[in-house]
């Protein structure tokens, strides 16, 4: 139970920031070509991840017998790397533009 209070945290936490990076990024940068640029990239940085989480949400749910709080647990951690991969890449593409 302490383990999955503790996942929850650091997701939210980790959601949190990546939100409002994200946020942030495409309100003062994102109107411009280049900031355009830098979230497109971004995205199809991030997208693969989204494909992979589903699949092995699939796999995990015919192949498994997982109970809810597993369910929970791939779930929150799933959203915790979309959320961090995203704004890990944000990050780095605005240094390289």
């Amino acid at each position: 139970m302490i383990k999955m209070l503790i996942i929850l945290i650091i997701g939210a936490v980790v959601a949190v920031v990546g939100a409002g990076y994200y946020g942030g990024f495409a309100i003062a940068e994102g109107k411009d070509e280049r900031g355009q640029v830098i979230l497109g990239k971004s995205s199809q940085m991030v997208f693969p991840f989204i494909l992979f989480g589903f699949a092995f949400m699939l796999v995990f749910l015919q192949m498994g017998d997982p109970s809810i709080t597993q369910i929970e647990a791939a779930i929150s951690i799933w959203m915790t790397l979309i959320w961090g991969i995203s704004t890990v890449s944000l990050f780095m593409l605005k240094r390289k533009y």
